[in-house]
């Protein structure tokens, strides 16, 4: 007599964790170390500043209750130190601001030798890169997986400290930069493009160079090249505004216009240096009317030409980057790739 066995319990699809897959998730585990590093240190970037903020905005709540000037030149020995403790709590949120700016500008050159050495050069330096080309993952899968894991920590990154740096930007009352000042780290864009440009800069090295550490050397110096030449020419992105006055005038100096040149002007609409006739001690009008000097011109960015000028470069950048990754994944396709 023959017993029937009881039915099986339906098995339950495994449950699928959210989260990366594949060769991304291959990436990010390779990588982690580096990643959560970069988390921690936007993290206490973003504290530190914040932190800072506020203690100086409430510093700055209990000064203004203390009717105390800072232009005052004779004050009492009370609104004396009162007033060097709200300028030393100033200064002290305009040096975290200048601190987060530098870190915003020295972030991508970290991102670019990044994939240039670790994440790219050194795969393909040891051989490492055919163990997952040869698991069913292409080399163009493979590289897309290498390039979006680090620009979506990088983006997520430099979003982040930007932000809060645009937040705690301005409340330093009595220590401000121009507008103008420090332009490749201010908020806006061209953080984010620089960062990309370095990703994408940084890969195409590893790739053509296969060696970790030229190819870091290549990144870096692609970006120093990018940091320096733009800093150069940056006056010169967007076209300047042109004002004229009278030698006798000053014409109205504003304090945010970024002047690019300045001279005088003769009545053939000739541009004169700045420095012509200074060395004439006491006959510089004598001399200024010899040359026929008519007037002075200026040529200057008004603060109304920050956004220009930011999505000027970030455009040459970003398509910079663009032809770097095609060329990166034309590389690939090579018959020794």
């Amino acid at each position: 007599m023959s017993t029937l066995a009881p039915p099986r319990p339906a098995t339950a699809a495994p449950a699928t964790s959210p989260g990366l897959r594949g060769p991304a998730r291959a990436v990010f585990r390779q990588h982690r170390r580096p990643f959560h590093l970069l988390a921690l240190l936007t993290v206490l970037a973003v504290a530190g500043l914040v932190a800072v903020t506020l203690w100086v905005g409430h510093d700055a709540d209990v000064f203004s209750r203390a009717g105390c000037p800072t232009g005052d030149t004779t004050p009492t020995p009370t609104c004396a130190q009162t007033v060097r403790d709200h300028m030393d709590s100033q200064f002290l949120l305009y040096r975290a601001q200048r601190c987060a700016a530098l870190m915003l500008t020295l972030l991508p050159a970290v991102y670019g030798a990044f994939m240039a050495g670790p994440a790219i050069g050194r795969e393909l330096e040891s051989g490492t890169h055919r163990l997952a080309w040869t698991q069913s993952v292409s080399p163009a899968r493979w590289l897309t997986a290498k390039l979006a894991v680090p620009a979506t920590a990088v983006v997520a990154a430099t979003l982040v400290l930007g932000t809060a740096r645009a937040w705690a930007s301005g409340r330093a009352e009595e220590y401000s930069d121009s507008w103008y000042d420090g332009l490749r780290s201010a908020t806006g864009v061209l953080p984010l493009a620089y960062a990309l440009f370095a990703l994408a800069v940084g890969t195409l090295a590893g790739l053509l160079l296969r060696s970790t550490l030229r190819s870091m050397a290549a990144a870096l110096a692609a970006q120093g090249i990018a940091v320096y030449g733009f800093d150069a020419v940056r006056a010169h992105l967007w076209p300047v505004v042109t004002a004229t006055h009278p030698t006798s005038s000053t014409g109205g100096f504003q304090r945010d216009r970024w002047v690019v040149d300045t001279g005088y002007l003769t009545p053939t609409g000739e541009r004169l240096p700045a420095g012509t006739c200074v060395g004439d001690s006491g006959a510089g009008d004598a001399c200024r009317d010899a040359l026929g000097i008519t007037g002075r011109f200026v040529d200057y960015h008004p603060e109304s030409h920050r956004w220009p000028l930011q999505l000027v470069e970030s455009g040459v950048l970003l398509a910079v980057a663009a032809l770097a990754v095609y060329t990166a994944y034309r590389l690939l396709r090579r018959p020794h790739a």
